[in-house]
């Protein structure tokens, strides 16, 4: 691929997230949330990051970071998109923490200081990218914790939507084709579950604006207003709307002997 062509890959990926931090989760600083538990589940494994050095793969709006900032000694975030970003200052800003830094990237040409003793690596597309596992593990001191896609993510909203436009459903691999990878080279590994079901409230522009994105990264560049009239029986009596979804996710830990 030539630079000018994987330019405009990375723009259009960097416009893609951009938009998508309007509606991506943000940090929440409650002890009954998802990311807390995540946290919880790769710490009762064994994963430890209290006063290390740590790297967040793809860290968006520092759900993960922000946590991980809390105890460790410091944390490095890299992201492609500085919309995910600006949030992230916002919310270190508000907590008050001054160890972490920040790397506006894509991936494979983030300029790096490693190895890490812990690299933290939660649902990252770039990670399918050649050689994007490949730099993780070169960048890890002693353990990596990884999360993906095993499987399912069904969307109530989306799932209405995918039928009447003919969308395949996608392939939610990112777990296996990441086992096979470790196995193919005799890397030791352990793997735990993460599934339950997201309920999350929108006004009826974000989640319009979320559906038209979605679809649009599908090929499908639908009426507004019909998209509208599907999404009348999730509204709440508050007027808010409702999505909620079924997800299987992989929790993957490897670490030196």
């Amino acid at each position: 691929m030539s630079n000018s062509s994987t330019n405009e890959s990375l723009n259009d990926l960097q416009r893609f997230w951009n938009r998508k931090a309007k509606t991506f989760p943000r940090y929440d600083p409650s002890e009954a949330s998802y990311e807390a538990g995540v946290l919880a589940l790769a710490k009762a494994k064994g994963a430890v990051w209290r006063d290390l050095v740590v790297l967040d793969v793809g860290c968006g709006t520092g759900i993960y970071a922000l946590r991980l900032a809390q105890e460790a000694k410091s944390v490095v975030g890299v992201d492609l998109s500085p919309g995910m970003l600006a949030v992230l200052k916002e919310d270190a800003l508000s907590l008050g923490l001054n160890n972490l830094t920040i790397i506006e990237s894509d991936w494979l040409g983030a300029p790096l200081e490693g190895p890490f003793d812990l690299v933290f690596c939660s649902m990252c597309p770039a990670l399918s990218q050649e050689g994007g596992l490949d730099k993780v593990l070169a960048q890890k001191k002693a353990q990596v914790v990884y999360l993906g896609w095993n499987g399912l993510y069904r969307s109530m909203v989306l799932e209405e939507c995918y039928a009447q436009y003919q969308i395949p459903p996608k392939a939610l691999d990112a777990a296996p084709k990441t086992r096979a990878f470790l196995t193919e080279r005799g890397i030791a590994f352990e793997a735990y579950p993460v599934e339950g079901t997201w309920r999350v409230r929108y006004s009826l522009e974000l989640l319009l604006d979320s559906v038209l994105q979605n679809l649009s990264s599908c090929g499908v560049e639908p009426d507004p207003e019909e998209i509208k009239v599907k999404l009348a029986r999730f509204r709440e009596a508050d007027g808010q709307y409702l999505e909620e979804a079924d997800y299987k996710i992989q929790l993957l830990l490897w670490r030196n002997p």
